[in-house]
């Protein structure tokens, strides 16, 4: 063993570790001495959390100082220092950043205090380690396991660590977990212990356990694992993944398993996988940044300025040599430093401090601040909350809200997400007869009623029930051994096609069933609870058959019933109807599928009497109706995969020891294995096009279809195939590959059996989504693995596809002709857009433009998505109004997204429940998840988790539409106050000879965007709407101005740039020569200044609001009141951050005197006047689709106050006769109609986005007329 150790170890780079048992270690020497075997490997402890309390605050600075921005406003404090530089008070200066730095501070220590608390929950876990000393299992906590250790886990235990499966409880070594924490699947996988070793008898002893395991290096791919472990050093086996217990994983419907840790902690696999929040730069956030770099320009041009200015000012006292004291605003102590050139490069950088709020500091912190606000509501919307499943909007990625109002392109998966993915069984062909499944009638006993109960759920207790054919029933009726047997034919061959189909749909599956609780004889202490337990390890006696109680004869139809006296659907196991006719066990039964589709075949299965009854590695027992339960050797199980698109199963007869492959899959997967007879043969080929049909057939009504076949394999077929297979099996390199080609190998020459039908419904309000989806301007591609007839058959259900539209369809088999079908589409298309056209322009009544509606098969889609078709390709797709790929395999999703998403640079939104859905999830501008019946894994892939399709409507034209909406004006209103403020800083400079003097107090300056006007916009940008959610979902052409980005242009910032321009020219010149006559210091002038740029701003946000709410009107108020009150108290106290200037009761004499109020109402009434006639004219004149909705809302309340006026007047009419009140009565009831009609007609109108144009010209007079 010594020797194995040393020359594994000698490799310079290994690729794989190695790894001794624990127990075969010396208890003495520690885990991490260098002499252990294991030392270097990381424990099982989990530290996520960054800091500590002594490393906190260097690690977090050191942290935030590597955001260039933090870095920027740190340099400005530290030129604030200098002396010559100084433009602020020094402390003064450091309020800003020292602020913003401690809010980050104190975010990034509470969620690193959550990880804290979530890593000790984790680690103080609790399982059972087997202790070297005390020769038995003992409790411990998940931290205290190390590499090497053997554990022991029950069932619905977590794995605490990556375990290599080497016992389990059951007699074949199976283990079965739940994978739903890795790989977001909810169903169970079937994991095994390692073949070749003796650990399966009762008296396996982990520490007579010596062999040394190989295993690779600590990775990330789940799906893959590969080791050994050397028995002696000739001697091997291999490891594969299905060995493997991975932490986080759950055990199931196993009583107990035991295992060695090969990774723990940080190198397990789910925590390599682990790669924390996803992070993404929105839209509206690349033309914020794009805004900033305009404000440092703007920095650098009036920095720049002022210096030339300085410099030109001084150059006036070039005559001035004795004493120059007498340059104002200067002062200089050495006569070396009056120069120029030297005050003009002193000053550019005072005047970098002074104008520093140019770029808003508190803008990023802001803006997460209101997205985790918009977050937050639209998470708590009761709208999202999906009963069913007790799920409700999920947010993972907190950056990009607002990208979800500009969305162009929507790309969705069908099954899942435009449907229930809950199956159920239809229709079957078998032999080229169709077996079509009728709905039970209306009118159903309730009887009937009872007997067609069934939970849709795929891991179900209660087997479906099924409407049943009586020829089939018929035909099962006498399902035996014997029937099976092709060797000795004792019945017809169709008779024995249909039995064997159903044998297929019952036992070609991976389904697990259970019948009784899971019991471990261990208790969580390691003590053992069974006194059948020796040596310290469990022995389980494992049941007979029998346990397992036979069906009763009467829960199938019998030989001697005649199938076609009724249509009465016959009780199934479990079913609510029909239990009484069950045994207490098979009543119990429970299947859990890895698919829907699975689920269906063999509830469907069990309804016609052919049942699942239990599972091994090694045999499959199920009931037949004219035999009982019988047991079925299974030789091989090929699982199914992405590239052959089926699987199969190896089953021997138990009597005539035949060998027979049963193999389902994609029709496409089957019919092109088949055997050479079905080409050649006229009664198979006719089968073969009858079943071909049959299956067009079923995808025309938009079911999904499955093929079946078989093939009878000869003993020494089987033998050669199986030297292949276990050479495959057994290789380390190309393993993958490998067994790929001994699968297909085997699979040829197959059968056909006949294929299957099952309905996937669509979800509720899919039909209704997307068509307002395609109001919204938003175009939806459809992107399906299911096959070409059925998406059609689901587009037009889902109204994707009208009947108006023409339908192109694209089936290419080579690259020419993929080509030429792409040109001559895009061809015709032009053609006859142009000839619509002239026929338009010369009658405009009767000019129809024709639609077109693109379908394209996997193969083709292959060809059109290389780079010499792509461009033709995406020219046809634009000028289609809907996509639908067909046979689309996940990566080729991804590269359709891609291709969209980066050649026509807009706005994609990718939405899925599968697996096989996360590439284009990914790829995406916005991941939508739904959280639906093929597990978690898109869910977790994504930025959104919603329950249903719906959802979405409401997501995007609601949410994102507000988003969007606030942000935009968010991000204007961020920029405004910075600008307006370092204007009226610039024009004192041109007052005070360039010198760097203010006139504003350095403390207004600093917490004027920290506090004074800090909180409003940020409320506003939580909670303002422009129209409410009623209309927004009324009119979905509300959400084309997202996806235009009409609210936030690259105009956006000149207007803001304009606006702060002019009103600070009003704010500082009106206050400038108001108080030219009057004796005011320069902290009073500058006061004054204060006081209406704070007002004005306050009063700016107002007139930007568009809803109301309390929280507004408090915030508006108090941020006023705030400055006031803190003005007043401070300025009451003697005391000075810049000596000598002194702001002591200044703010008690500015606002004493009378000029002070005057100058600030003047002010604010000519700073906003133009602001307001302008959003007047563009109102009435030139009104947006939201000014409509709003004129329409307005007048619609100004009616219905009407007529409560009137009704209100009619209840206080004083009655003086009865003929005058009649007449009174009348007369008023006839206002009232009229009133009434005008109101109904009014309220009727809808506009859309037809008639948007001709009510804005139509808008202009009435609302000049009404003003």
């Amino acid at each position: 063993m010594g020797n194995i150790i040393q020359r594994l170890r000698s490799r310079t780079k290994p690729k794989y570790r190695t790894i001794v048992p624990n127990c075969a270690v010396d208890p003495e020497i520690s885990h991490s001495h260098k002499s252990h075997p294991n030392h270097g490997y990381l424990s099982n402890k989990i530290q996520t959390n960054r800091y500590s309390v002594i490393t906190f605050l260097p690690k977090n600075l050191f942290e935030q100082f590597h955001r260039y921005a933090n870095l920027y406003f740190i340099f400005l404090v530290a030129l604030n220092w200098v002396p010559e530089v100084n433009a602020f008070a020094k402390e003064i200066t450091m309020l800003p950043v020292i602020f913003v730095l401690a809010v980050t501070a104190v975010k990034d220590a509470y969620e690193d205090f959550q990880r804290y608390r979530s890593d000790k929950k984790v680690n103080s876990q609790n399982c059972r380690k087997f202790s070297s000393t005390e020769k038995r299992y003992v409790k411990t906590d998940w931290h205290d396991i190390h590499v090497g250790d053997f554990v022991h886990l029950s069932c619905n235990e977590i794995i605490p660590a990556d375990i290599l499966l080497l016992r389990s409880s059951d007699k074949e070594g199976i283990c079965h977990i739940e994978t739903c924490n890795i790989d977001g699947e909810n169903n169970l996988k079937q994991r095994y212990s390692v073949k070749g070793l003796d650990t399966k008898e009762c008296e396996f002893d982990p520490s007579d356990f010596h062999n040394v395991i190989e295993v690779e290096q600590p990775n990330c791919a789940i799906y893959k694992f590969k080791g050994y472990i050397f028995e002696n050093e000739e001697n091997k086996i291999a490891l594969n993944r299905d060995n493997l217990l991975l932490r986080g994983c759950v055990i199931r419907n196993t009583d107990f398993i035991e295992g060695i840790c090969v990774y723990a902690g940080h190198e397990t696999k789910a925590l390599l996988n682990n790669r924390g929040p996803r992070y993404k730069r929105s839209k509206l956030e690349r033309a914020i940044n794009r805004d900033v770099v305009w404000c440092v320009v703007l920095l650098l041009f009036l920095c720049f300025f002022c210096a030339i200015g300085s410099g030109i000012w001084l150059a006036d006292y070039n005559t001035i040599k004795e004493n120059t004291n007498l340059v104002p605003f200067i002062s200089f102590g050495d006569l070396d430093k009056y120069s120029p050139l030297y005050q003009g490069f002193i000053v550019f950088w005072t005047y970098v401090i002074m104008y520093q709020v140019v770029i808003p500091l508190p803008l990023y912190v802001s803006v997460e601040l209101v997205k985790l606000g918009q977050v937050y509501f639209m998470t708590q919307d009761k709208e999202f909350y999906h009963p069913e499943s007790d799920k409700r909007l999920e947010c993972r990625a907190l950056n990009i809200t607002e990208d979800l109002g500009q969305i162009q392109y929507i790309f969705s998966d069908k099954t899942g997400t435009l449907t229930e993915n809950v199956m159920e069984f239809k229709s079957c062909t078998i032999g080229g007869v169709d077996y079509p499944h009728l709905p039970g009638d209306e009118e159903s006993s309730e009887n009937d009623i009872d007997s067609k109960f069934s939970v849709p759920s795929r891991n179900s207790s209660i087997l479906e029930n099924l409407r049943l054919e009586p020829a089939l029933q018929r035909e099962l009726s006498n399902m035996c051994l014997r029937s099976l047997d092709s060797v000795e034919l004792v019945i017809p061959r169709h008779v024995q096609r249909v039995q064997e189909f159903f044998l297929l749909m019952a036992v070609c599956n991976t389904v697990v069933v259970s019948h009784h609780p899971h019991e471990d004889n261990i208790d969580e202490s390691g003590f053992l609870t069974d006194p059948q337990f020796v040596g310290g390890i469990a022995s389980r006696i494992d049941q007979p058959l029998d346990k397992y109680s036979r069906l009763s004869r009467s829960s199938s139809p019998s030989s001697s019933q005649d199938p076609r006296d009724s249509l009465t659907p016959v009780p199934s196991e479990g079913s609510i109807g029909g239990s009484s006719l069950l045994s207490d066990m098979s009543s119990r039964t429970r299947y859990e599928a890895e698919s829907p589709d699975e689920l269906a075949l063999v509830k469907a299965a069990s309804t016609y009497g052919c049942r699942l009854l239990k599972r091994s590695p090694k045999t499959v027992v199920v009931w037949l109706p004219a035999e009982g339960e019988v047991e079925l050797e299974i030789l091989h199980i090929l699982p199914f995969d992405s590239t052959r698109k089926r699987m199969s199963v190896i089953l021997r007869h138990p009597l005539s020891k035949e060998i027979t492959l049963y193999t389902k899959g994609a029709d496409s997967a089957i019919l092109s294995v088949l055997d050479k007879s079905f080409k050649v043969d006229e009664e198979y080929r006719l089968q073969r096009d009858q079943t071909t049909e049959h299956l067009t057939q079923y995808a025309m009504k938009g079911l999904r279809t499955l093929c079946m076949a078989k093939r009878v394999l000869k003993e020494d077929q089987y033998k050669a195939w199986l030297v292949d297979y276990l050479v495959a099996s057994a290789s380390i390199e190309e393993r993958e590959e490998l067994m790929l080609k001994s699968f297909c190998d085997i699979e040829t020459g197959l059968d056909l059996l006949g294929a299957t039908g099952i309905e996937d419904k669509l979800q509720d309000g899919v039909p209704e989504t997307i068509a307002k989806l395609g109001e919204a301007g938003i175009k939806l591609w459809v992107l399906t693995g299911d096959k070409q007839e059925t998406a059609i058959q689901i587009a037009y259900s889902t109204k994707l596809f009208t009947k108006k539209q023409e339908v192109l369809q694209l089936n290419a088999t080579t690259k020419e002709e993929a080509e030429d079908l792409l040109r001559h589409h895009s061809e015709q298309i032009s053609k006859d857009y142009k000839s619509s056209l002239k026929e338009h322009n010369n009658d405009t009544s009767t000019t129809v433009f024709r639609e077109y509606v693109l379908v394209i098969d996997g193969t083709t889609l292959a060809f059109a998505l290389t780079e010499e078709l792509d461009p033709i390709f995406l020219a046809l797709c634009q000028k289609c109004k809907a996509v639908v790929c067909c046979r689309a395999t996940p990566i080729q999703k991804g590269n359709v997204v891609k291709l969209v998403k980066e050649r026509l640079q807009k706005m994609t939104l990718a939405i899925g429940d599968g697996a096989n859905d996360v590439s284009m999830i990914q790829t995406a501008d916005i991941g939508i998840g739904i959280s639906g019946q093929e597990g978690m894994q898109a869910v977790m892939a994504s930025d959104f988790a919603i329950a249903q399709f719906r959802f979405l409507l409401r997501l995007l034209l609601v949410h994102g539409h507000w988003n969007y909406f606030r942000l935009s004006n968010f991000a204007a209103i961020m920029f405004y106050k910075s600008l307006i403020t370092v204007f009226l800083l610039f024009w004192f400079q041109i007052y005070s000879g360039f010198s760097g003097s203010l006139m504003i107090d350095s403390l207004y300056l600093m917490l004027e965007h920290l506090l004074f006007v800090s909180v409003p916009p940020i409320v506003n940008g939580v909670f303002d709407k422009d129209t409410s959610a009623e209309q927004l979902l009324d009119k979905p052409h509300l959400y084309k101005a997202g996806q235009n980005s009409k609210l936030y242009t690259k105009w956006t910032f000149g207007i803001i740039f304009l606006d702060s321009l002019y009103q600070s020219l009003v704010i500082y010149f009106i206050t400038h020569y108001s108080y030219t006559n009057f004796g005011v210091g320069l902290w009073e002038f500058g006061t004054t200044i204060c006081v209406c740029m704070i007002l004005i701003i306050l009063l700016q946000i107002g007139l930007e609001t568009n809803s109301w709410v309390w929280l507004q009107w408090l915030f508006l108020i108090l941020s006023f009141m705030v400055f006031w009150m803190f003005a007043i108290v401070s300025n009451a106290i003697f005391f000075t951050f810049n000596p000598p200037s002194n702001p002591y009761w200044v703010m008690e004499n500015t606002i004493s005197q009378a000029i002070h109020s005057c100058i600030a109402i003047i002010v604010c009434v000519l700073a906003l006047l133009p602001r307001v006639v302008i959003k007047s004219i563009q109102f009435t004149l030139f009104p947006t689709d939201i000014d409509i909705i709003k004129q329409q809302i307005q007048e619609t309340m100004t009616t219905e106050e009407k007529q409560d006026v009137r009704g209100y007047d009619n209840d206080n009419v004083n009655t003086t006769g009865l003929v005058n009140a009649q007449t009174m009565q009348t007369s008023d009831s006839s206002n009232m109609n009229q009133d009434n009609a005008s109101s109904s007609r009014y309220n009727e109108m809808k506009i859309s986005n037809n008639d948007v144009a001709a009510h804005k010209r139509n808008t202009s007079s009435f609302l000049v007329t009404k003003l």
